[in-house]
């Protein structure tokens, strides 16, 4: 028998919902104009029937990247938002709405709140975050947790991960919190740097992976750092 997490809404703040999935987390974020959910959880859910006990604003679409426990949802929605180095391996878990382009820089104006995206490549070639400048909350999608960060399996990228990382502690004065995807949240801008500091210790040898604990997808057999 598959194991079902249970699944809830839970408000963080005035504005600021979470659709909880177990170990996976997606995020509502409503303006007055707008709402916008920022991945689609893991689960074949009907994730919009949730999103309407809270909100009849118009909901924009975004994902942080492919990966299948952020996508489960998207057929509930005309049009997705997400980086263009993502759209392909999105299309090949199958059918997709009309996917738009994601692009660094870019601002969702939902009224009253402005999200920024930043580009943050190494989890995945297009991973993203969202940046709320007046909230001064980093959305990190997969990029900043407080555990496990995969980067192993096609389009993972020690290097560019690194880069990332240090992109978004470079932006750490713009916010003071991080709502991450998986595991706990809030957390502190300090977590990128413990990420950090371990990649950059995997990528020169300092520190020695570890055979892994806990269950990983069937066929992975990584070392955790």
């Amino acid at each position: 028998m598959d194991f079902k997490p249970e699944i809830k809404l839970t408000q963080r703040r005035d504005n600021v919902w979470t659709v909880e999935e177990g170990m996976v987390r997606c995020f509502l974020i409503l303006g007055q104009e707008k709402a916008l959910l920022f991945d689609a959880g893991a689960e074949k859910t009907d994730l919009l029937a949730m999103i309407r006990q809270v909100t009849n604003l118009p909901i924009t679409m975004v994902l942080s990247h492919s990966d299948g426990d952020h996508t489960a949802a998207i057929d509930q929605f005309e049009q997705v938002y997400i980086h263009p180095a993502e759209m392909e391996r999105l299309k090949q878990r199958g059918p997709v709405p009309e996917l738009l382009p994601a692009l660094e820089g870019m601002v969702f104006d939902l009224g009253g709140e402005l999200l920024e995206v930043i580009h943050n490549p190494g989890h995945t070639p297009g991973s993203i975050s969202l940046l709320d400048r007046k909230a001064r909350i980093l959305y990190s999608g997969d990029t900043v947790s407080y555990g496990p960060v995969f980067l192993f399996g096609n389009g993972r990228d020690p290097q560019a991960y690194a880069a990332s990382l240090e992109k978004l502690w470079n932006l750490h004065d713009a916010y003071d919190e991080v709502y991450p995807c998986h595991n706990d949240c809030p957390v502190a801008p300090e977590v990128a740097l413990e990420l950090l500091a371990c990649v950059q210790g995997f990528l020169d040898g300092s520190i020695q992976g570890q055979e892994p604990e806990d269950m990983l997808p069937p066929g992975a057999s990584p070392l955790v750092y």
